[in-house]
């Protein structure tokens, strides 16, 4: 009779742990997943949970402020998860440098990072060592542009997709007129090689204009753009005004390269 109860006892702990192995696991049984709320989407590959925490999707990279289709991939990402739940999953790296949590992003069953990727809404990003789905997100990436899907119709223009608003400061600190500095916009380049930006044009919707001259951004480096006097130099480009440009009730920023081709267009 004892010997009938040990085993029993056994046979109820070997169920147990294949019940909780069965929830530690992910949907491809390698990674631990976990449910979480989506208070709101910030862009196309960026989400903010309820909690607080900000998600930057893995495996890929979708446009920037500016850019083409940037208000489309971020429109259709809220359309899918903003305020519903969602299953998060990570690979290897927690963080990013800007504290932001790496994941794999699933709605029900459906991979959102790799859903983006196939309608041509982002592109394949792979940063070793977060290498988890880079074959399937690459077959992706490669049917859309066989298909000439979303980013990839504009590919033909040079660097379209390397120059990026990365932070955009219209309302200086007090009175924008007596600190021209403090009004400033951050472009970014998202590419792997750098962007020469000589004779390119930035202008705002009251055609004020800006022509960049022999400025080379680095690959993964930024530069800002201050509306007040200063001596330029690799981190810092000054417009020279002595009136703020940028409306602070609303305006809209583009900008041509030396081709003329239309790089960005944002309007805030």
């Amino acid at each position: 009779m004892v010997m009938k109860k040990s085993i029993i006892a056994v046979i109820a702990v070997i169920i147990l742990l294949i019940v909780v192995l069965n929830l530690a696991f992910s949907f491809t049984g390698q990674v631990t997943g976990y449910e979480a709320s989506v208070k709101r989407v910030i862009d196309g590959d960026t989400i903010e949970l309820q909690n607080g925490e900000r998600v930057r999707l893995l495996g890929i990279d979708t446009p920037e402020k500016g850019q083409y289709l940037y208000k489309e991939s971020t429109e259709w990402l809220e359309s899918l998860i903003e305020n519903k739940q969602v299953t998060l999953e990570r690979d290897i790296t927690e963080r990013d440098k800007y504290d932001r949590l790496l994941r794999h992003v699933y709605f029900g069953n459906r991979h959102v990072n790799l859903e983006l990727v196939k309608i041509g809404y982002a592109k394949s990003l792979v940063i070793l060592p977060d290498e988890k789905f880079s074959v399937e997100i690459s077959e992706a990436e490669a049917q859309a542009i066989e298909n000439n899907l979303g980013i990839w119709k504009y590919a033909q223009i040079p660097d379209v997709f390397c120059i990026g608003i990365n932070y955009f400061h219209y309302n200086a600190k007090g009175n924008d007129n007596e600190n021209l500095d403090d009004e400033f916009i951050t472009f970014r380049n998202s590419c792997t090689y750098p962007v020469n930006l000589n004779d390119w044009i930035l202008q705002d919707s009251a055609n004020n204009t800006y022509i960049f001259s022999n400025f080379l951004l680095s690959n993964k480096t930024t530069v800002i753009l201050h509306t007040g006097n200063g001596i330029d130099n690799e981190t810092d480009l000054y417009w020279r005004k002595s009136r703020a440009v940028w409306n602070n009730n609303g305006d809209t920023l583009k900008m041509w390269n030396k081709n003329r081709d239309l790089i960005l267009d944002y309007t805030y």
